[in-house]
């Protein structure tokens, strides 16, 4: 009887195993517990308890009446390092029966720190992305509790398409996963100094270009090339410093064309339309008559006599003019 009891234990044992392991392996798969991949599934269920718990927690609230201030939205630190991780699982039969090990617990803020600490030391921000070997610049950034670090974009689509949880690196099973910003800041420290590098070299050019306009050359050849283009330069100035705009040449002669035939114009309207033929004879017999009078008027003069009456010595105021 006692073997019999033995051996239906080591049954018993063996069954309750296969159970662990097969319950073990089907939540392995259904890969409840990915840091990315159902981050937002986890938020969805969060959502859904915390409305579950307000319907719970419902109270009456008196309205006093008095104004409330109103608070506007907390802008948050875009710098701000979380975790991404949800809730630890609980543990399945197979590792509550030590067929598996534990997932860890989740790190301290002091662990994450020394984590963090040595990603740097290792310059894991600095080197570009192990997945899709480019740049970290301002794109999101995740940090493993192996101390990797990787694009959010790029370890998500890796589990996604692995559908495992490790490391794309060092293959670590049931990592976690922290938001950094690391290299978005070395990033902004990059380009800040180019932008100052450029900046130095665009005042060093001017001043160098000032220099050569201004100082001679010591050169015989240089000097002469420096004064070929000094005379160039002035002659341009000149050139330039004259008006030879032809539009505004053309408008000032279409003017003076206009303003001509204005004063035209009122010259033959005082003076008014052309002298026929009729006129100029009329003309012509005024201008005859006008001399005939001239040509009479000293002979009529020469005639005038004068005639005295009675004898000498008489009245003067007797005498008579007689004019034939």
């Amino acid at each position: 009887m006692s073997k019999n009891k033995g051996h239906s234990s080591k049954q018993d044992n063996l069954a309750v195993t296969a159970v662990a392991l097969q319950d073990h392996i089907l939540q392995d798969l259904q890969l409840r517990n990915l840091s990315i991949a159902e981050h937002s599934k986890t938020k969805v269920q969060k959502r859904e308890n915390r409305s579950k718990s307000l319907k719970r927690n419902t109270k009456a609230v008196i309205d006093t009446g008095l104004k409330k201030t109103i608070q506007g939205p907390r802008v948050e630190d875009p710098e701000k390092e979380y975790v991404l991780d949800p809730r630890p699982p609980p543990l399945t039969l197979a590792q509550k029966l030590g067929l598996f090990e534990p997932p860890p617990p989740p790190l301290s803020s002091d662990e994450w720190e020394n984590v963090k600490q040595r990603s740097i030391r290792q310059g894991d921000s600095v080197q570009p992305c192990p997945i899709c070997k480019e740049e970290f610049e301002l794109r999101p950034q995740v940090l493993l509790s192996c101390s990797h670090v990787f694009h959010r974009a790029c370890l998500q689509a890796f589990e996604k398409f692995t559908n495992k949880k490790t490391c794309p690196l060092c293959r670590k099973n049931q990592y976690q996963t922290r938001v950094i910003h690391d290299g978005a800041r070395l990033f902004k420290i990059k380009c800040a100094t180019r932008v100052q590098a450029c900046w130095r070299a665009h005042v060093v050019r001017k001043w160098y270009q000032d220099l050569r306009r201004k100082v001679p050359p010591t050169d015989a050849k240089l000097r002469r090339k420096f004064f070929e283009e000094k005379f160039t330069e002035i002659n341009h100035r000149i050139l330039c410093s004259y008006n030879t705009d032809i539009e505004d040449l053309f408008w000032e002669i279409d003017h003076c064309l206009a303003t001509n035939r204005s004063v035209l114009q009122q010259l033959e309207d005082r003076c008014g339309r052309e002298l026929t033929e009729d006129d100029w004879e009329k003309i012509q017999i005024q201008v005859g008559v006008g001399h005939s009078l001239e040509a009479a008027a000293p002979r009529s003069l020469g005639d005038i006599r004068v005639e005295t009456r009675g004898p000498c010595g008489a009245d003067p105021s007797a005498l008579a003019v007689r004019v034939p």
